[in-house]
């Protein structure tokens, strides 16, 4: 890396963590706003009636891509000093998120459109375009799964795994992100087995320590900044 100053350091620990609240935020508040499609069995009736809200979910989810873009900008010069290739590796997994998001939010838009359309139709047309929009649903969780949850998890998984070996924040820090992403790792690989499903109550305490990490991590990273001594003694 780059010889900072201080100052430069801690500039960048706080993009970081405003990325990673960004991203947390950004991300509950998408998913509410899909709730007239996500929860209503006619969600080609209410995706029509609620078009401007869906579409405002999908910026929201936007952002949270960028978001997750950025983490993973930001904290790669700082990874790949302790372990180039694992720090590659959590880019990787980190983009495969972002592109899962992306498909998600492209499906959801594909069913405001359906949706439009499935109000004018007569009834020998109706069949086709529910099938249709069946499928884009059923992408969208699938994207969810894979991208919120299974990526996220692996991802998550190494860059506390690096944290851990190289002191860049607290070791109890690093510790309760392993844990996080392996709660969530295995919450997702339930809920491809059909065990466990992407809207109940139980996933959403699966995902608690991960959202915790999160947050405490991004307070830590904007008032204490990155271990200068750790990031000194890899120079």
């Amino acid at each position: 890396m780059k010889t900072l100053s201080p100052k430069e350091h801690k500039r960048n620990a706080i993009v970081t963590g405003a990325f990673f609240i960004t991203a947390t935020a950004t991300a509950i508040i998408g998913v509410i706003l899909y709730d007239p499609i996500l929860l209503d069995p006619d969600y080609l009736i209410t995706g029509v009636k609620n078009s401007n809200q869906i579409v405002l979910g999908a910026i929201f989810e936007t952002i949270l891509a960028i978001s997750a873009i950025g983490t993973a900008l930001m904290m790669y010069p700082y990874l790949k000093n302790f372990n180039e290739s694992w720090g590659l590796g959590y880019v990787c997994f980190r983009m495969l998120e972002t592109v899962f998001i992306l498909i998600g939010i492209l499906s959801m838009l594909a069913i405001v459109t359906l949706s439009k359309e499935y109000v004018k139709l007569g009834p020998s047309e109706i069949q086709s375009f529910q099938i249709t929009a069946k499928l884009l649903k059923t992408t969208r969780d699938s994207t969810f799964v894979l991208g919120r949850h299974f990526m996220l998890g692996v991802n998550t998984f190494i860059y506390s795994l690096l944290f851990f070996k190289s002191k860049l924040v607290p070791m109890q820090l690093s510790i309760l992100g392993i844990t996080g992403a392996v709660s969530i790792f295995i919450g997702s690989i339930l809920e491809m087995f059909g065990v466990i499903s992407p809207t109940s109550g139980l996933i959403i305490v699966i995902a608690l320590p991960i959202a915790f990490y999160e947050m405490i991590l991004a307070v830590w990273l904007i008032r204490k900044g990155f271990n200068l001594n750790a990031i000194i003694n890899e120079q």
